[in-house]
Formats: structure tokens, sequence, C-alpha cells
């Protein structure tokens, strides 16, 4: 997957090409039990002011799905 968003909160502050950017890959089964399992590893490209270590690689589980 590859995505790209931002967040502002005022609509004058909104800039379309300041857009934090993130990729990776991720796999889903669906088990009869526990129903869609998956796991992700995506990659922040870009920093996040005042959280600094929020870029970069993190591995997300998922059991379920989302509505």
């Amino acid at each position: 997957f590859a995505e790209a968003g931002n967040s502002w909160s005022e609509f004058r502050d909104y800039k379309p090409f300041r857009l934090k950017r993130s990729a990776g890959v991720g796999v889903r089964i669906f088990l009869p039990i526990f129903g869609l399992m998956g796991i992700d590893w995506g990659y922040g490209f870009d920093e996040v002011p005042q959280s600094p270590g929020a870029n970069g690689g993190n591995f997300h589980f998922v059991i379920g799905q989302n509505f």
C-alpha cells in the first residue's frame, strides 16, 4: 500500500501539497474462528512535528474487520 494525508485545524491553513507519506506491505487471511486476521508493516517517510521518532517502520496486527 501507499498513502498520503494530513490534517489542518482551519481551512485557511490548508496546503494540499504538504502531505505526510507512507508505504508498506501486508497480508490478510480469513480464519473461520477469528474472522479476518492480518499483519502489516508500514514505513513513514516524513517527520511529524512534535512527535520525534513517529516516522520510520512499524508493525500492525489486525483481528476482525473494521466497519
